[in-house]
C-alpha cells in the first residue's frame, strides 16, 4: 500500500485542475488571437481587391491580376477561418476554463474547510466524491479537438501530470501549504 492521505489526493487532484484550467484559458486566449488575425488580414486582403479592383476599371491589366490574386487570397483566408471555427473553440475552451476555475475554487474551500476542522472526515470525503464527478462531466465536455490534445500531451511530457507540492502551494493560502501543520488524516 503506498501513503496517500486524504489531504494528499484533494491536493493532487487540486494541482491537476489548476493545470488544466490555465491550459484551458492558454488555448482559448489563443484560439482568440489567431480569429482576430485572420479576420485583419481577410480585411486587408479585401480592401487590397477593392483597390486593386479600381484600377482595373481604368484599364490596368496588371491591377486586374493583382485583384484576382488577392481575391484567391481572401477566399483561401476566409476558407481558412470558417474550417476551423475559431471562436466557437475559443469559447468552448473559455467555457471549460470557467468550469474548472469554479471546481478548482471548491477544492481550495474543501481544504480550507478540513484544515479548519469545519468539516469531519466522511463529508470531506462525500464532497470530494461530488467533486470528483463534477470534474469527470467537465471532462467529458472539454473539447477534444487535436490541438487541444496537443497542448495537453505538451503540459504532461513537459512536466510531470501532476503539480509539485510547491507548485501547488502558490496557489494555496500559507495556512493550507504543505509545510503547514493543520489535520492530515489518512
Amino acid at each position: 500500500m503506498f501513503g496517500v492521505t486524504l489531504v494528499d489526493h484533494l491536493r493532487i487532484t487540486f494541482g491537476q485542475v489548476v493545470r488544466h484550467h490555465e491550459a484551458h484559458l492558454r488555448m482559448a486566449r489563443s484560439r482568440v488571437r489567431w480569429s482576430r488575425g485572420l479576420r485583419a488580414l481577410e480585411a486587408v486582403l479585401m480592401i487590397g481587391v477593392a483597390a486593386a479592383a479600381f484600377r482595373a476599371a481604368g484599364g490596368s491589366a496588371g491591377a486586374a491580376i493583382a485583384s484576382a490574386v488577392l481575391a484567391v487570397l481572401a477566399l483561401v483566408t476566409l476558407i481558412v477561418h470558417l474550417t476551423f471555427d475559431l471562436d466557437r473553440s475559443a469559447q468552448a475552451h473559455a467555457s471549460c476554463a470557467a468550469r474548472l476555475w469554479h471546481i478548482r475554487e471548491q477544492y481550495r474551500a474543501l481544504l480550507s474547510d478540513f484544515a479548519d476542522e469545519a468539516l469531519d472526515l466522511e463529508s470531506v470525503r462525500r464532497r470530494r466524491d461530488i467533486l470528483m464527478n463534477e470534474l469527470n462531466a467537465a471532462y467529458q465536455s472539454a473539447p477534444l479537438e487535436p490541438a487541444h490534445l496537443r497542448a495537453s500531451r505538451a503540459v504532461e511530457s513537459s512536466e510531470d501530470a501532476a503539480l509539485t507540492d510547491q507548485e501547488i502551494d502558490l496557489f494555496l493560502p500559507t495556512s493550507l501549504q504543505k509545510g503547514d501543520t493543520k489535520p492530515t488524516a489518512a
